[in-house]
């Protein structure tokens, strides 16, 4: 069953996406230990709906302040394409007003930062269904 579930994880395609090459490094990290793909990269909000289009990860880990375009944006724009994408948006921002917002428009949840290895992870597997 262990297995299985770890077989299951491994299929999970994500694309970071944050305008910082250290915490995009991190996060890659944390992503692969943890069993999951990293499929790709953007350090903005208009790279990452390039990405997205073409390479249609499983699930986005979006940053929210971003230049020029930033995560909600991106976000906005890659849910108007694809209605059935998962996003989890990265951000050091403890801004209720801000997380309501980003839930309006679609995002899946989010993600403090500083962040938490276990947390990641749960939290992927929470939004992928696992």
């Amino acid at each position: 069953m262990e297995k299985e579930m770890e077989k299951e994880m491994k299929k999970v395609r994500i694309l970071l996406v944050d305008d910082s090459t250290y915490i995009r490094t991190v996060l890659g990290s944390i992503i692969t230990e943890a069993g999951f793909e990293v499929t790709g990269e953007a350090a903005d909000g208009e790279e990452a709906i390039r990405k997205y289009m073409s390479l249609k990860p499983d699930l986005v880990l979006m940053d929210v302040v971003m230049e020029p375009m930033d995560g909600m944006a991106a976000t906005k724009a890659i849910l108007d394409k694809d209605p059935e994408a998962k996003i989890l948006m990265v951000t050091v921002l403890e801004d209720k007003g801000i997380f309501a917002d980003l839930m309006k428009i679609g995002a899946k949840g989010y993600i403090l930062k500083p962040f938490s290895k276990d947390k990641i992870a749960e939290k992927i597997r929470e939004v992928m269904g696992e």
